[in-house]
């Protein structure tokens, strides 16, 4: 017999519980009744299961949901947050990292995007700092993400070798 996975009764559990003190009005912390603490509820579940189940599988789910819940929280109230899609690619690398700790593999993925993530988060900054050489700056300013798009094409569509 397959065993049951905490997962739904984790989540089940979570939301009875984030929706009755919406009902009861009972208010233990700001932004308690919010969507993004909806998130980051959801986030908990994955993390939690996963933990009890030793399921690395939930890490990233459970990462990305808790990350976004805090970032959109956070991100209005706080001006150093980053506001921009650097954000993002620093909480999924942060999950891709946290699971590839876990798994023993997948550090490269995680590390790219963090530096991917660095390099947007930066990129203005860098800008400036190369006044001297601004026209090849904006060229790659305006041609960068097709870099990118070349580089994925290429890891997607060439054969690896066994």
């Amino acid at each position: 017999m397959k065993k049951l996975s905490l997962l739904p009764g984790i989540i089940l559990l979570g939301i009875g519980i984030f929706y009755s003190l919406q009902k009861l009005n009972i208010h233990l912390f700001e932004n308690q009744q919010s969507w993004q603490g909806l998130l980051i509820l959801l986030g908990a579940a994955f993390l939690i299961s996963g933990h009890f189940e030793k399921d690395n599988t939930a890490i990233l789910p459970g990462i990305l949901l808790f990350g976004l819940g805090i970032h959109f929280i956070y991100q209005p109230k706080l001006p150093t947050w980053p506001d921009h899609p650097a954000a993002f690619l620093f909480i999924l690398s942060i999950g891709m990292l946290l699971t590839a700790m876990r798994t023993k593999s997948g550090y490269a993925t995680g590390l790219l995007l963090l530096a991917i993530g660095l390099f947007l988060h930066f990129f203005q900054t860098i800008i400036q700092s190369f006044s001297i050489v601004e026209n090849g700056v904006k060229l790659i300013e305006t041609y960068w993400s097709f870099l990118m798009i070349l580089i994925g094409a290429l890891l997607v569509f060439v054969k690896r070798k066994k």
